[in-house]
């Protein structure tokens, strides 16, 4: 059988697998990865409908002709008994699993191995983790339109198993909210990757929610158990970045007074996320890369080497590619921690999210301050309109503000700042519209509203200032501080970035700021 380090790299295939095409191509990818590194002559995985025959059957290619194959009566007999024991079913040397949706009997697998005996150490795991990814995927393709899990099964087929009730929101994970389709692929992929040890590359515009997808992959991981640490890399410097993520010795640097584990050592067996990679300098990612491809790494000031087990999650609202052609970002780390890509929608592609969100921060403010606020028809309509390029975060603040200036508990549309001319996302986006900076306000679907450079409240009839297509960051960053008079606050504002990322990028490109 396949050792723990292969076993790992084999789930990571065939989440992969599964996550990249539809059902029944990807089902075939994972036939062909399973030959590959399992010793099998003959496999099927088998999806059922509403009547007799299997509603979708992936054979085992090897030697057969799939187009003519049905399950022989050993098979089916093979399978029934392992949807009545609940565990892999071993007969010589074959095994079935069978696996379900909504506590319904849906499909199984069933592999033929080229030796003979009972399970051995950690196969009976494996195939059931196995199992439970092409659960997930089925789940995930008929619940979004691919078909549905019948209600009731004809005599004769898969075992009758008692529906259980099942959440709109993946289990355990009640803070992220919604119920938009956008959220619920994203949602079932998550699932699915949670599964493995895949690094993982969050990607989508700031305030979708990056950090809270890093957690439900956490809490939904066999790593649940151990601790979930997390570090923002922007505007750290390539030292205090090298302590925060590796420690330092006693005396490594001026202020270094005792040994401090860094946030390796302390997400040791559980996960790490890395918001904002794409801020990392080029200097500090080869000494990244190293601690990822090989888990081992040395404190600040030390010479032992530290070997730890830690899954990656990486977060970004840069577009990583472009840093990579421009050579700001390394090619082998970005293939290193973009294995399973997921892209987060912004809110304003999350229909009928929006109501939801600002009704549970609305209930998550009564709480605090002992209030009982409730919206208005007239107020619920204004928030629907909204684009919110701040999305998730901006949905919050704007909930927060407008509550805490409420005139009564009922809070009607002239409440909200935007009726009043305040808006601070629509001031922004005016203060911006000279100066785009568009690897802040990228969008990961060129078609996206957001491509345009004017952002959500630019009039219909104006035309996007684009900079010149070959201008490089540090053209960008003088741009926007000469617009903004050399003030640092406001060309943050201009870039979509903090002060101190501003403050920072002027240092690392060697900017003198000017008075004016």
């Amino acid at each position: 059988m396949t050792k723990p380090d292969e076993r790992i790299r084999l789930l990571s295939e065939i989440a992969g697998d599964l996550i990249s095409s539809p059902l029944e191509i990807a089902l075939k990818v994972v036939m062909n990865t399973l030959d590959k590194h399992l010793p099998m002559r003959d496999g099927v995985i088998v999806i059922y409908g509403t009547g007799r025959e299997p509603k979708l059957t992936v054979w085992h290619a090897d030697g057969h002709d799939v187009r003519s194959r049905s399950l022989t009566v050993e098979q089916s007999d093979a399978i029934n008994c392992a949807f009545a024991s609940g565990e892999p079913h071993f007969v010589k040397n074959t095994v079935a699993l069978g696996f379900k949706m909504k506590g319904e009997a849906i499909g199984a697998l069933w592999i033929d191995r080229t030796f003979y005996g009972s399970a051995v150490a950690g196969e009976t795991a494996l195939m059931k983790h196995i199992a439970n990814l092409i659960a997930k995927a089925s789940r995930r393709e008929l619940c979004s339109g691919g078909g549905s899990v019948p209600e009731e099964r004809q005599a004769g087929q898969i075992p009758k198993i008692k529906p259980k009730s099942h959440p709109t929101q993946v289990a355990e994970i009640d803070w992220i909210v919604g119920e938009s389709p956008a959220l619920k692929r994203v949602l079932a992929t998550t699932e699915i990757v949670a599964a493995t040890n895949a690094a993982v590359l969050l990607r989508g515009e700031s305030g979708t929610g990056k950090e809270c997808f890093a957690r439900a992959i956490h809490a939904l991981s066999i790593r649940k158990s151990k601790a979930f640490i997390k570090l923002n890399c922007a505007a750290l410097s390539e030292t205090v970045l090298e302590s925060e993520l590796f420690g330092h010795e006693k005396g490594a640097f001026t202020g270094a007074l005792l040994q401090r584990a860094g946030r390796f050592e302390l997400a040791n067996g559980g996960t790490l996320l890395l918001d904002e990679i794409g801020d990392v300098s080029p200097q500090f990612q080869a000494k990244l890369l190293r601690v990822l491809q090989e888990g081992e790494f040395e404190r600040l000031g030390g010479t032992k080497t530290l070997k730890v087990d830690v899954r990656v999650i990486c977060a970004t609202n840069k577009n990583l590619e472009v840093a990579v052609l421009r050579g700001e970002f390394r090619a082998d780390l970005y293939y290193r921690i973009n294995v399973v890509p997921i892209v987060l929608p912004p809110l304003r592609q999350r229909d009928g999210d929006i109501l939801l969100l600002a009704q549970v921060f609305l209930e998550k403010f009564n709480k605090a301050n002992d209030r009982n606020f409730c919206f208005t028809p007239s107020a619920k309509d204004v928030l629907s309109k909204c684009a919110f390029p701040g999305n998730v975060r901006e949905l919050d603040n704007c909930v927060q503000r407008t509550a805490t200036l409420a005139s009564s508990n009922t809070i009607a549309s002239s409440d909200f700042a935007c009726q009043q001319g305040q808006c601070s996302s629509a001031l922004l986006w005016n203060d911006a519209r000279d100066v785009i900076d568009n690897d802040a306000v990228h969008s990961l679907n060129p078609r996206d509203t957001m491509s345009s450079g004017l952002g959500p409240y630019a009039s219909s009839g104006a035309t996007a200032t684009m900079e010149a297509p070959g201008l490089t960051e540090r053209d960008r960053l003088i741009n926007a501080m000469v617009k903004a008079g050399w003030v640092q606050a406001k060309a943050a504002r201009i870039l979509g970035k903090t002060p101190r990322q501003v403050g920072y990028a002027l240092r690392r490109f060697r900017i003198d700021v000017k008075k004016e």
